[in-house]
C-alpha cells in the first residue's frame, strides 16, 4: 500500500498509534516478548500445538485483514482478546510496530498454546513478509527474522511459537507423510493475499548438510524453493541476486537440487500450507529460503553478509 502521508503528518501519527496502543515497550524486549510466550505444552512435534477451529480461524483472518490495513483500536484489540491474543506494540529504532501475541493461561498467565507471534511495522512501504515455522526448533531462523525485522524493510513478521521438528526428511512416502497442521500463520497469510496481493511471504529455514542425499546438497550455503515442481518468478529473481552478491553457494529445488523443497506429494520436498494457499491465490512470492548451519553463522557475525542477504530479500 502507497503512503500518503507527508513528513509533517507522520510524527502526528505515531503521537496517535502511542495513545490509541494501550503499551509500548523497548526494541530489544521484542526477543524477550517472544520467548516469553513460547508454548508450554508437552512434547516437541508439529502435533504439540495449538489447532484453531474453521470459525476461529475465519474470524483471525478477518481480525488480521483489519490490522493490515492500519486499524488498531479498543474494538480490534477486544476481539482477538476473544481469540487469545493481546494487541499491543514496541518502539523500533527506526519504526514503531504493533505487536499480537497469545495470552497467557492459568492463575499466573504463564500456560502458552503455542498461537503464534506476529509483528507489523508501522508505515513501512514494503511488500515482503517473513514467517519463522520452527522458532524454537530453529534458534538461528528466530533471531535472523528479529533482526530483519527490527532493521531492515520488512512488512510483518510472524513466528510460530508452538512445538515443531524440523523438516529435513521424512521416513515416509509422499503420498503417507501427515498433512500440516493449521494455524494461525495460515489465517495471517490469507488475510495478507486479501488485503496486498501482490506481497511477497519468506519463510526461513535451515538445513545440515551433513544430513543431505546429495553432493550437491550436501555443499550447498542456501536452498531456495517456491512451492512445487517449477520454480516462481520471485525464487527467480533471488537465486540471481544471492548468487550474484554472496560469495557462498545457492541451489534451488528441484533444478539444482532436489531436497529441502516446498510441495505436495514430491520427493524430496514437505508439504507447506503456506506455498499451498499462496499457489491458490495464484500468487508468485513464495520464497522457501533454507541456511545452511555455517552460513547462519556468518550471517550473525558479519555485517557485509547481512546488508546483501537482507538486500535481495527486502527488494521492492
Amino acid at each position: 500500500m502507497k503512503n500518503l502521508l507527508t513528513g509533517a503528518q507522520r510524527p502526528l501519527l505515531l503521537f496517535l498509534l502511542m495513545i490509541i496502543v494501550p503499551q509500548w515497550v523497548a526494541a530489544e524486549s521484542l526477543a524477550t516478548m517472544l520467548e516469553a510466550v513460547r508454548s508450554t505444552q508437552a512434547g516437541e512435534s508439529d502435533s504439540g500445538g495449538y489447532t484453531p477451529s474453521e470459525k476461529e480461524l475465519a474470524m483471525a483472518e478477518g481480525l488480521f485483514r483489519r490490522v493490515l490495513a492500519g486499524e488498531s483500536g479498543p474494538r480490534l484489540r477486544q476481539q482477538w482478546a476473544e481469540l487469545g491474543f493481546e494487541l499491543t506494540g514496541t518502539r523500533s529504532e527506526s519504526i514503531p510496530m504493533l505487536v499480537l501475541q497469545e495470552i497467557g493461561g492459568g492463575s499466573t498467565q504463564s500456560k502458552f498454546l503455542g498461537k503464534g507471534f506476529f509483528a507489523f511495522a508501522v508505515g513501512r512501504e514494503s511488500k515482503t513478509v517473513l514467517q519463522v515455522p520452527h522458532s524454537f526448533a530453529d534458534a538461528d531462523t528466530r533471531v535472523i527474522a528479529l533482526e530483519l525485522m527490527a532493521r531492515y524493510n520488512f512488512r510483518a513478521a510472524a513466528w510460530n511459537t508452538a512445538p515443531a521438528t524440523l523438516p529435513v526428511h521424512s521416513s515416509l512416502p509422499p503420498d503417507l507423510q501427515p498433512p500440516p497442521r493449521k494455524d494461525f500463520m495460515l489465517a495471517f497469510t490469507r488475510a495478507l493475499l486479501f488485503e496486498e496481493p501482490e506481497s511477497r511471504v519468506v519463510q526461513l529455514h535451515s538445513f545440515e548438510k551433513t544430513r543431505m542425499y546429495s553432493s550437491n546438497a550436501r555443499h550447498a550455503d542456501i536452498i531456495l524453493s517456491g512451492y512445487g515442481e517449477s520454480s516462481n518468478q520471485a525464487i527467480g529473481w533471488l537465486s540471481r541476486c544471492l548468487k550474484k552478491n554472496l560469495n557462498y553457494k545457492v541451489r534451488t529445488f528441484p533444478f539444482e537440487v532436489q531436497e529441502m523443497g516446498a510441495g505436495k506429494r514430491m520427493a524430496g520436498a514437505n508439504e507447506n500450507l503456506i506455498g499451498a494457499v499462496m499457489q491458490a491465490f495464484d500468487s508468485q512470492g513464495f520464497l522457501h529460503v533454507a541456511m545452511s548451519e555455517g552460513f547462519r553463522e556468518e550471517l550473525r557475525v558479519y555485517p557485509q553478509v547481512q546488508k546483501a542477504l537482507f538486500a535481495c530479500l527486502g527488494r521492492e
